[in-house]
């Protein structure tokens, strides 16, 4: 697992836009799918914004706490591992 994050009097210049941009292009080399996980407390907000912009739509599997799937109604703690796992195809045509 690897963190990004932009540090926040830096957010808003496109510097994380930019990471991802070369993030997915070392990821199209091995793969033509990109997956990441976005806390869901607030302090990830910015972060949630710029993956759906970036086309990066749930995968499906719900809500994870640490390593597993938070079962349906169970008690949980909306801490930094609380998670939603993201997924995008990436464009073979962007690959050089």
């Amino acid at each position: 697992m690897v963190d990004f994050g932009v540090i926040v009097k830096y957010r808003k210049n496109g510097i994380g836009s930019r990471l991802m941009d070369a993030a997915e292009k070392v990821a199209a080399q091995y793969s033509d799918m990109v997956y990441l996980g976005v806390g869901l407390h607030e302090g990830y907000g910015s972060a949630q914004r710029m993956y759906v912009k970036r086309g990066y739509i749930p995968d499906g599997t719900g809500v994870w706490y640490g390593e597993k799937v938070c079962p349906q109604y169970a008690d949980c703690c909306n801490d930094d591992d609380l998670v939603l796992y993201f997924s995008k195809a990436l464009n073979k045509k962007k690959r050089t």
